[in-house]
């Protein structure tokens, strides 16, 4: 401040207003970055279903695309490779094949799978096998129905493959007791059941075979397998994420 001739009083000049943006030390009111997008899951485009659609035809998968999610040469034989190939798409066909006779066999699970270490109740699920001859030539498969009711038609273990009653066809079982979702989780990695190793016994879960023998695989409760095919709806498998 200065004093003119005239005695008036000048002001000081005046600055310019100076504002400072605020820093967040979090980030706060900033975009996050975005998350790339998941990898999208690679189907096994160059095999095709070997059965006809009319396996299907009373079920969810009846007039839909149907694409191969896990084939168990290409993608491990171990249960948890099968789980993380197969969880959350949906109704599903399993397809095994014995290694030693060349039979092929499977199970349709509408329930799919998620690794629950739970089990399912389900008057449609169904086993199925090839007779003799019919795998050539595509032929359709002999249906085996769920029989004394639909009481633990199918079971989720994480540690174990597709598992079909308690004894109707089990491929990969767990190498240990599962504890269930009542007792808490089973550790990680341990007693992880193998696909190669398959055993049935048909008549107290599912039907017995059209010739009266008491196993898929004929014969034998047990068989060792080569390969395991898994089908399922794309569409169906876009519905969970």
């Amino acid at each position: 401040m200065s004093f003119t001739a005239s005695c008036r009083v000048t002001p000081p000049p005046t600055r310019p207003a100076t504002f400072i943006t605020p820093r967040s030390l979090f980030n706060w009111g900033r975009s996050a970055p975005a998350n790339p997008p998941p990898p999208e899951f690679k189907y096994h485009d160059d095999v095709a279903p070997p059965f006809p659609p009319s396996l299907l035809s009373t079920t969810y998968l009846a007039g839909r695309e149907l694409r191969c999610c896990y084939k168990a040469t290409a993608d491990g034989f171990l249960a948890t490779d099968f789980h993380r190939r197969c969880d959350f798409k949906g109704p599903c066909v399993v397809i095994g094949r014995n290694a030693t006779t060349g039979l092929r066999f499977g199970g349709f699970s509408p329930e799919g799978y998620r690794s629950t270490d739970d089990y399912y109740d389900s008057l449609n699920a169904f086993l199925f096998y090839w007779p003799e001859g019919a795998v050539e030539a595509h032929g359709p498969p002999v249906v085996l129905r769920k029989v004394g009711g639909s009481g633990a038609a199918l079971f989720d273990y994480a540690r174990g493959g597709p598992q079909f009653g308690a004894d109707g066809l089990l491929m990969g079982p767990p190498l240990t007791a599962v504890m269930g979702v009542f007792t808490g989780p089973d550790a990680a990695g341990v007693g992880v059941g193998d696909l190669r190793s398959a055993r049935s016994r048909l008549g107290l879960s599912y039907a017995r075979r059209e010739d009266g023998k008491g196993s898929l695989f004929g014969d034998e409760n047990r068989a060792e397998v080569d390969e395991v095919l898994v089908f399922c709806s794309p569409e169906i498998a876009a519905m969970y994420g």
